[in-house]
């Protein structure tokens, strides 16, 4: 018989499993009831729009997105195909693979869109089929990604452009080995190689060997390693032809495929370089010039008053010699003073050489036939270890020239190329000749003042001294500078202003223990050279009449009056041009000529002439001046002045001067 108390029981436990599963059962509902909460709100929310469909490519359902793309409402969508979405010709160039789909294969493809307003947008779309035979679409907008594509691809051609064809020289090399990566047009144009032999060739040597100077790449290497670029970097390339080019420099580090590369960015400065080095130089010139214009003002003007002083001493001393007999013991003693004063009035000459202004008579000369007549006077000044040869052109085309001042050029270098020599053996070589001269040749002589081009005459001193040092070569021309232990500086400076004003040139070439060659070139003349012909004493001067002398010197007006006197005039005197006006006014019809000074106060000698002039044009008037009869002469072009006297000048020069004028 059966225990009703256990039957109870066993339903009770029954009963409590049964509530345990289905409270189990209530749970697991819940839980896939969230889940598809979950679900639906990511479908929902995704930013991509998702369609579903059913196997006849109706559009069952859709997310926000979806609506937000197509600009449908949820409404209308659920009431179209997924064809609808694309127009007819997007599905001819791009199918809506059904066929794929049904056979389980995932289809991925871009495409265009159609939005209810018309307008399309680039879309990537991702479909799967279902197992129960319906279809998932993920669309997602490509706009934004095509629009950087776009930018990407213009930026990239852009700076494709730019790479290939900008001016600058731009390489990509690897920073280990120097091998190039890629290069532009404009470093193929620079370096002379083609693009074919540089890619994958190494800068370096054993390479294409572009660098001319390591220490430029190191300097470069090492900027970059230190600041991660270089700008502004100066180095000199080597172009295929050997020849050298300045490039000015940028580079920075980049990183290509795990290596370390340079790019790099070269323009070619060699002509900039060489035309301020070309500035520099005419700079340097200009500075020059301007030292000898305000140094050669103060030259002339000392020179100018020293004349003066040179002439009352030189006058009293010839006259003193006339008025002695040769046996006074006096005479020695005055012919000593006639040579200090004579050395005197050649220091006085070399500051007006200086000045630039120191022709005295300029003539059509044989530069051939002025070192002829030297070579005894070249023998003596030189050292008697020095060998002088000689190679004189013949035929020489004449230069217009002042052959005093053209033999002191040639002494002075002739005794500087001696001393270079010293105490050793060496040869000095002295050549004659002419060449044509272009710009460029001109342009690398000292005080090329825009020479024209053209003829010039040379004559060129070589010697096989000791040569001199290149940071001297700038300096030797600078009066007072002087690299020997006596001397006053003034040799070379007297002849560069010499050189100067015959509007000529001066070449130097120079090595340090070989020797060096200074080459001095003056514009060649058309004119017939002069003979030197020996000058012939003149018969004593014995005349009669009334001369005028003015002069601001009183120690000038009394020599002179003297020397007039001496050869028999009378003689009326004047301190400047106003009171000489006074007297000429007077006695103009006794006076046979004028013999005046042409710096003075109150009324120049310029300002007397014209007046003289104005009341008698016959007058004859000899000016006097420390100045050059060049520089005087300019004053005077046209207007029938008799003649010129620099001071200092001795009695013969005088007597000279006189006689020309009473001849004519």
């Amino acid at each position: 018989m059966v225990d009703k108390s256990q039957s109870f029981e066993t339903l009770t436990q029954q009963i409590s499993t049964l509530q345990e599963e289905n409270q189990r059962l209530q749970q697991s509902l819940q839980a896939v009831q969230d889940n598809s909460d979950r679900y639906e709100d990511l479908i929902e929310f995704a930013v991509d729009a998702i369609f579903m469909g059913d196997p006849a490519g109706n559009i069952i359902d859709a997310n926000q997105s979806a609506t937000t793309l197509s600009g449908y409402s949820y409404a209308e969508l659920v009431e179209m195909t997924l064809g609808q979405l694309f127009s007819t010709a997007e599905q001819q160039r791009v199918p809506l693979r059904y066929d794929l789909l049904k056979q389980g294969k995932p289809v991925k493809t871009e495409r265009l869109l159609s939005r209810k307003d018309g307008t399309t947008v680039p879309v990537e779309m991702h479909s799967r089929m279902m197992p129960d035979g319906s279809y998932h679409s993920f669309m997602r907008d490509m706009s934004e990604r095509r629009q950087m594509e776009e930018s990407l691809r213009l930026s990239e051609e852009k700076f494709s452009q730019i790479f290939k064809l900008s001016p600058e020289a731009i390489a990509l090399t690897c920073m280990n080995d120097g091998r190039y990566i890629d290069v532009n047009i404009g470093f193929t144009d620079i370096s002379g190689w083609t693009y074919d032999q540089i890619i994958g060739t190494s800068s370096l040597p054993g390479g294409l060997d572009i660098w001319c100077h390591k220490k430029d790449r190191d300097r470069m290497i090492q900027g970059l390693k230190d600041k991660g670029k270089v700008t502004g970097l100066e180095a000199e390339f080597r172009h295929k032809d050997g020849r050298s080019i300045i490039g000015l420099m940028s580079a920075r580090i980049i990183e290509i495929n795990h290596e370390t590369c340079i790019l790099s960015v070269t323009r070619d400065i060699t002509e900039r370089v060489k035309l301020q080095k070309k500035q520099r130089k005419l700079e340097k010139q200009m500075q020059q010039v301007q030292k000898l214009e305000s140094l050669g003002v103060l030259a002339g003007g000392i020179a100018h008053d020293f004349n003066n002083i040179l002439m009352a001493v030189i006058g009293h001393c010839e006259l003193a010699q006339r008025r002695l007999t040769s046996e006074s013991p006096a005479m020695e003693h005055l012919h000593q003073m006639k040579l200090a004063t004579s050395k005197a009035a050649d220091l006085s000459n070399q500051m007006l050489a200086y000045s630039g202004k120191g022709k005295f008579v300029v003539e059509p000369l044989n530069l051939s036939q002025i070192v002829e007549e030297m070579e005894h006077m070249l023998a003596v000044s030189s050292s008697k270890k020095a060998t002088i040869r000689y190679d004189l052109a013949l035929n020489l085309p004449s230069v217009n020239a002042d052959a005093t001042q053209l033999q002191q050029i040639i002494m002075n270098l002739v005794i500087n190329a001696s001393d270079a020599i010293g105490d050793n053996s060496g040869v000095i070589a002295i050549s004659t000749g002419s060449m044509d001269c272009d710009r460029t040749y001109l342009q690398e002589t000292w005080l090329d003042e825009n020479l024209a081009e053209g003829r010039y005459v040379f004559i060129e001193v070589a010697d096989t001294g000791c040569g001199i040092e290149p940071s001297t070569v700038p300096r030797i021309f600078e009066p007072f500078f002087s690299t020997k232990f006596t001397g006053r500086g003034l040799g070379m400076a007297a002849v560069l202003g010499i050189v100067r004003g015959h509007s000529g040139a001066i070449k130097i070439y120079t090595e340090v223990g070989k020797g060096s060659t200074f080459k001095i070139l003056l514009p060649a003349s058309t004119l017939p050279a002069l003979k030197m012909d020996l000058e012939i004493p003149a018969t004593p001067l014995q005349e009669t009449g009334l001369v005028l002398l003015v002069d601001d010197e009183k120690t000038i007006r009394d020599i002179g009056k003297e020397m007039l006197n001496e050869f028999g005039f009378e003689t009326v005197t004047a301190c400047d041009g106003k009171e000489a006006l006074d007297i000429f006014k007077q006695q103009h019809h006794q006076i046979r000529f004028v013999l005046m000074d042409l710096t003075m106060p109150r009324m120049n000698g310029d300002e007397a002439f014209r007046e003289f002039k104005r009341i008698d044009p016959a007058v004859k008037v000899i000016i006097c001046s420390g100045y050059n009869e060049q520089e005087v002469s300019q004053k005077f072009v046209g207007k029938g002045w008799a003649g010129f006297l620099k001071k200092p000048y001795h009695f013969s020069e005088l007597q000279k001067k006189i006689q020309e004028l009473l001849n004519h």
